[in-house]
């Protein structure tokens, strides 16, 4: 019976397990096949290759909602439960899609490097173990493992200058926040004498049996009763304020901002879009693990660094990108916008709050890959000469080319903008409702005027896109098949989702509910 449980509870992490194995086959296979003397193109291969092992992930993931939710694996450093199960079956759909996406970015890139697509691999297995980390050093390993991905894919066009001082600039800036994220650790564990988010839950909520105890009851006398170092609340605001900081990096919130703009501009588009959809909502999770689950009763404390950081992000993404004339560099603050509106959902610290930060992140990604597959697609054809569409300037030859592109393009862009009555007004405005509810009415004052004043960058773009004069030259993208089946889906996801958004709302209602019964 007992060999029978321990099996059982390591289903759990059997999705993370057979990504493992199944990057170590196919760097094995590509690395077999490029000494060959019939050297296949290896990038197409390992790309769908890797679509199938995401699969399969995603299979073994709804399994594990089915079969072994709510257990701690390796010592309680590794938890599996449902926000960790539905925001990795999120992510490794969203991954699917963008590998789906790309293809064909892929090819015309005309590079034969196997390793480009494994590294997105490294990357989804650093993201969902860092999704069910349960501990600091767990979640510190899991952030390095796909941060080092992150790294070499900003870099890996190696003919560019350009990437390779963007790849630098985030090599240096990301360790000096692992640094940060490493040091607050170790302050904790110097105060505390454990790393685990439930030996926290445990210190910080139920010291005693049946006994409550808020950081205002803590005092040397009574904590030294569970551990036998003095207790210092003060050490711990220090350390947290450390670890924001790390973590606000990763998602590119301002102060923490300036890789970002260099980064999507000098990285390859298909690495660049992963960057801006994918790995947002792993960081979420862990800062919901961390402040809500084991630091709750802080929160008075973190709240106040928060607030600033969000209304600081909110300015520089709105205001900062309307100078921007380049597609990636506005989608850079773009992206730091939208991360702002995140965490004042994130600062509320309510139930409402949590359900209209996963709304809002998952509305995020769908139009992000919207977004992104459109402009994956662009090429601008002048004088018999290719490139990458990156101007704002050169999209107005889309709606002549494409007129249906055109038209999906900018019923994204008014969603993306919380234009009314689109998904994307309906999730902003469960944000400011949010944090009016929690009485930060500055703060949505801010934020809904902010939003108003962004509007009007995405807004240039569908003018662009109509009603400006067509220049010499056209836009030549030969859509396939599957991939204006992947756009219409996406499409129409959020079209149903406006619709009817219920199956948003409970689904959210749904993580969030079970991530408050964990808080108390």
């Amino acid at each position: 019976m007992v060999i029978e449980t321990l099996i059982f509870k390591e289903i759990g992490l059997l999705p993370e397990l057979f990504l493992g194995v199944s990057l170590i086959y196919l760097v094995l296979h590509g690395t077999f096949l490029s000494v060959s003397k019939n050297y296949p193109l290896l990038q197409i291969s390992n790309l769908y290759l890797s679509i199938l092992v995401l699969s399969m992930v995603c299979f073994l993931l709804i399994n594990d909602g089915l079969e072994a939710l709510d257990s701690s694996i390796f010592n309680n450093t590794v938890v599996t439960d449902y926000l960790g199960y539905s925001s990795k079956l999120l992510l490794g759909i969203s991954c699917i899609f963008c590998l789906l996406i790309i293809q064909q970015y892929v090819l015309d890139q005309k590079q034969n490097n196997f390793e480009y697509i494994l590294l997105f691999l490294f990357a989804i297995l650093g993201i969902f173990l860092l999704c069910s980390s349960n501990d600091l050093i767990t979640a510190y390993l899991a952030i390095e493992l796909q941060s080092l991905a992150f790294y070499v894919l900003a870099a890996f066009k190696k003919n560019s200058t350009f990437s390779a001082d963007a790849g630098l600039k985030y090599f240096i800036l990301g360790a000096f926040s692992s640094s940060l994220f490493l040091f607050g650790s170790s302050i904790i564990y110097g105060v505390t004498g454990t790393t685990n988010f439930e030996d926290f839950k445990d210190l910080f909520f139920g010291i005693f049996p049946g006994q409550t105890l808020l950081v205002s009851d803590l005092t040397k006398e009574n904590v030294s009763i569970y551990f036998d170092a003095p207790f210092d609340t003060s050490l711990l605001n220090f350390a947290l304020v450390f670890i924001l900081a790390s973590l606000f990096f990763k998602l590119a919130l301002a102060p923490f901002h300036l890789w970002s703009p260099d980064v999507y501009e000098g990285s390859l588009s298909s690495s660049t879009f992963f960057f801006a959809v994918v790995p947002k909502l792993g960081i979420f999770v862990l800062l919901l693990r961390i402040f809500y689950y084991s630091f709750y009763c802080f929160i008075d404390n973190w709240r106040y660094y928060v607030v600033i950081i969000s209304i600081l992000s909110i300015l520089i993404g709105s205001f900062v990108g309307l100078e921007q004339r380049k597609l990636k560099s506005l989608l850079a603050y773009s992206s730091i916008s939208h991360m702002g509106y995140s965490l004042i959902a994130f600062t509320t610290g309510t139930f409402e709050g949590i359900q209209m930060l996963l709304c809002y992140l998952i509305i995020y990604m769908c139009s992000g890959l919207c977004i992104w597959s459109i402009f994956l697609l662009t090429r601008l054809k002048l004088n018999y000469v290719q490139k990458q569409n990156k101007d704002l300037t050169d999209f107005v030859l889309l709606s002549k080319s494409n007129k249906t592109l055109a038209i999906f393009l900018a019923t994204v862009l008014l969603s993306v903008a919380g234009f009314p009555p689109m998904i994307g007004f309906l999730v902003k405005i469960g944000v400011f409702l949010a944090s009016i509810e929690s009485s930060m009415y500055f703060i949505a004052l801010i934020s809904i005027l902010c939003s108003v004043i962004s509007t009007f960058y995405y807004i240039r773009i569908i003018k662009i896109l109509f009603f400006e004069k067509v220049l010499v030259g056209k836009l030549y993208y030969p859509i396939k098949t599957q991939r204006a089946i992947i756009i219409t889906l996406l499409f129409y996801l959020l079209l149903f989702l406006f619709i009817n958004p219920t199956l948003l709302y409970l689904f959210s209602q749904k993580i969030s509910l079970v991530s408050v019964i964990n808080i108390y």
